[in-house]
């Protein structure tokens, strides 16, 4: 594989919003599908934490701890198998088999594992940004005066950019995780998605003028629902609101894999990987 590949940022943003529009309804299966094996931990969570109406957090039971405890992380294992299923669907156009959408399988915990590194990652530039603004300021105030404030938020900015570029590059080897792909690894995603700075603006642009533009329309659709006194009006605009945002998170979570095809060395030609 080449020493680094260039990012087309317009087409990775076509291959998102492509994704999330073609498989938008496999993805809704995917979470009723979770939502049905969920249901009597949920219901068991309802029992003993919230059948009297909602609880104070400060004096729950320990059985409610737990089965609160218990339905979060599940929940949370839900998403993570949903995420590589959602990434095998959009890259390798793979149906799960009946059982497979509920996969815990290897693939699933090597993702987790990719996801807490990118996780711990982002933390310590969150926390490095942190302690600029809060100890790095007061402590150069005393030798630099009023010019110490604008100095350190320009490092946070640019610690911020950063970060951001950190993440799409490490966001880029996920999906080579969740579709075992052993030739895109950790070493080889960070050293293809180099000098890509510039591209990563430009797609970063391109990502929040699309959710913009979702944004907008949800927009519309809640001012004209309070405008028009039709009765219909109503539920018609809440679906819209509702499918909108259900689709602009579908775009957000094509993102590592628009990046991973980019960087792969997949075009991106057609419609279908």
């Amino acid at each position: 594989m080449p020493d680094r590949r260039s990012l087309p940022p317009m087409g990775a943003i076509e291959f998102a919003i492509d994704k999330a529009f073609r498989h938008c309804f496999f993805a809704l299966g995917l979470v009723i599908g979770w939502a049905m094996l969920l249901l009597p931990l949920v219901a068991l969570a309802w029992y003993v934490a919230f059948r009297s109406g909602l609880p104070d957090v400060k004096a729950l039971s320990p059985a409610a701890m737990g089965v609160l405890g218990l339905l979060g992380l599940c929940v949370l294992l839900a998403c993570f198998s949903m995420g590589v299923n959602w990434n095998r669907r959009i890259l390798l156009d793979e149906r799960p088999t009946l059982l497979g959408r509920w996969r815990l399988d290897g693939v699933v915990w090597r993702y987790i594992a990719g996801v807490l590194l990118l996780v711990v990652v982002l933390a310590i530039y969150v926390g490095v940004g942190f302690g600029i603004l809060t100890a790095a300021v007061p402590a150069l105030a005393i030798k630099l005066g009023g010019a110490a404030k604008p100095a350190m938020i320009a490092l946070t900015v640019l610690l911020g950019l950063s970060g951001l570029f950190t993440v799409y590059r490490l966001a880029s080897w996920l999906p080579g995780l969740a579709t075992g792909d052993g030739a895109y690894g950790l070493g080889t995603a960070w050293r293809v998605t180099s000098k890509n700075r510039f591209a990563f603006l430009s797609f970063t642009f391109w990502l929040l003028f699309t959710l913009a533009i979702m944004g907008g329309l949800g927009a519309g659709a809640f001012f004209a629902q309070q405008s028009l006194p039709q009765p219909w009006v109503k539920p018609v605009a809440f679906a819209v609101i509702g499918a909108l945002v259900w689709l602009a998170l579908l775009v957000i979570h094509s993102v590592p894999a628009a990046l991973y095809r980019a960087f792969c060395g997949v075009e991106f030609g057609g419609s279908e990987p």
